[in-house]
């Protein structure tokens, strides 16, 4: 049961009519369509006719359906025994699926077992990672080799990469492609992306995380790496004994909150020569070699919105704090202090860094390098589940990405992410029935995405009116993480 979403009554055999279905795979409308979900599928879609009696029917004239959102970036189940608040914002918001990003053998357990937590309108677990590799489970190549093997047993989906070196994430890179499981995360600050691609890399976060990709971009290269290369990994334990894994979760989460309050003036000194010396040759070239070698990028924009920018009010006064538990915002206003008594040498560089962040996200998109996007929601100070993913699509446009482009980061991209392409994020029989449906063209303006209509997920429907409602009931119990 969900305390804050009631079990939909339109279920079973539903008819969504007279509805424009738009096609992120080719960007094509189809107007004057109606969309039958049995079940979990979608059975038909077929130009609309005279009236069927159908048990339940959804009119869709002048509407546009598209499939449901994905979020891939996310930490949701961090907190699985309390994970209703969040997937109750996600379902108001038209997501539908995540990526988990912050994985365990208990989380993997529970998975194989089916207790994972399914309240009503729960989205999908698309993937999820094992044990982040940090200094306690990577801490040198074998270590790293070891992780990763452990990972592949447990039936992990992917390895994240958190804190390594280049050294441990090498090793730990060779052994997955070994073992063909694949490895994504944080990119070390002594590795150069350009190794991390041609070693076959999967997938690289918010856009490093700090200067490692800018640095390959910069006429200024070496020195470049040579100011980030004081750049320390946080005095985590490298030796295993009892209590050293809740001890390492616990630290990972506190900085996970705002890393950016741990930023030390050389760092910020890389970043602003990284910026100040951007080659948009070079950036060509590094994007090429991502398209070569399939790197995908997840910018997670929105994170990095909220670190570089801590403690503004954009942020510390979102009105939309109201649906997070107070817990997580106590954790928040801490950060958002903590980020205030940085140097200004170094908050001014971390906001100057924002520009350089657009600049690259929309060379990357410009060079065809396979993007999803995702936000970093549960666990990161200014993030709201659900409607972040609304932010990020904004800060997408701002970088100067096509709404055509920001719906597939969103739905067919995921699906060719993860290899389950033809499998999802289309508005075709045999696809889950999985929708939205907005009252705008979502080609027209990424707003659009915004104007949802109703949410339908694994075949369940709920009206706007029923969303408002769930987002009043978190409101009135702040419960979201």
């Amino acid at each position: 049961m969900s305390r804050y979403v009631e079990p939909s009554s339109v279920t079973g055999r539903v008819r969504v009519r007279d509805v424009t279905v738009v096609d992120p795979l080719d960007g094509t409308r189809t107007p004057g369509q109606d969309v039958v979900v049995e079940g979990n599928r979608i059975v038909s879609v077929t130009a609309t006719g005279a009236p069927v009696p159908e048990p339940h029917v959804v009119e869709g004239r002048g509407r546009f359906v598209v499939p449901g959102f994905m979020d891939m970036h996310m930490h949701a189940l961090n907190t699985p025994e309390d994970v209703d608040g969040t997937y109750a914002l996600m379902l108001a918001n038209g997501v539908v699926g995540f990526r988990q990003m912050s994985g365990s053998r208990a989380l993997l357990k529970s998975r194989r077992e089916g207790t994972l937590p399914r309240p009503a309108g729960a989205p999908a677990l698309r993937a999820t990672a094992g044990d982040l590799l940090t200094p306690l489970n990577a801490g040198t190549a074998d270590g790293a080799v070891r992780a990763v093997r452990e990972q592949h047993r447990d039936g992990a989906d992917f390895v994240k990469a958190g804190l390594t070196t280049r050294e441990t994430f090498l090793a730990a890179l060779r052994e997955a492609n070994r073992l063909g499981i694949r490895l994504g995360g944080h990119l070390p600050a002594d590795l150069d992306p350009r190794e991390a691609a041609r070693g076959g890399v999967w997938s690289i976060e918010h856009l490093g995380p700090g200067v490692t990709v800018f640095a390959a971009a910069s006429s200024r290269e070496g020195e470049v790496r040579a100011r980030n290369a004081t750049r320390k990994l946080p005095p985590i334990p490298r030796v295993r004994m009892p209590g050293a894994d809740k001890l390492v979760l616990k630290l990972v989460r506190r900085m996970a909150v705002n890393p950016a309050t741990l930023t030390s003036e050389p760092e910020a000194h890389a970043y602003e020569l990284a910026d100040g010396s951007y080659d948009q040759q070079k950036a060509e070239e590094l994007a090429a070699l991502f398209v070569e070698h399939t790197t995908w990028q997840c910018p997670t924009l929105i994170r990095v919105h909220t670190q570089q920018f801590g403690d503004s009010a954009e942020h510390t006064e979102d009105p939309r704090r109201r649906y997070m538990a107070p817990g997580e915002l106590r954790a928040w206003d801490r950060s958002a202090k903590k980020f205030a008594r940085l140097p200004g040498v170094t908050r001014n560089a971390l906001q100057g860094h924002w520009a350089a962040q657009l600049r690259m996200t929309k060379a990357f998109a410009d060079a065809g390098v396979p993007m999803v996007a995702g936000t970093d929601a549960c666990g990161a100070a200014g993030i709201i589940p659900g409607f972040s993913l609304h932010d990020e699509f904004d800060h997408l446009a701002e970088a100067g990405i096509d709404p055509l482009t920001i719906l597939r980061m969103t739905t067919t991209e995921p699906a060719r992410f993860l290899g389950q392409e033809g499998a999802s994020g289309r508005v075709v029989p045999g696809m889950p029935a999985d929708l939205v449906l907005l009252d705008e063209d979502p080609l027209e303006d990424h707003v659009a995405l915004r104007r949802i209509a109703g949410v339908m997920r694994d075949g369940s429907w709920w009206s706007r009116a029923e969303l408002d409602a769930v987002l009043e009931r978190v409101a009135a119990r702040p419960g979201a993480h």
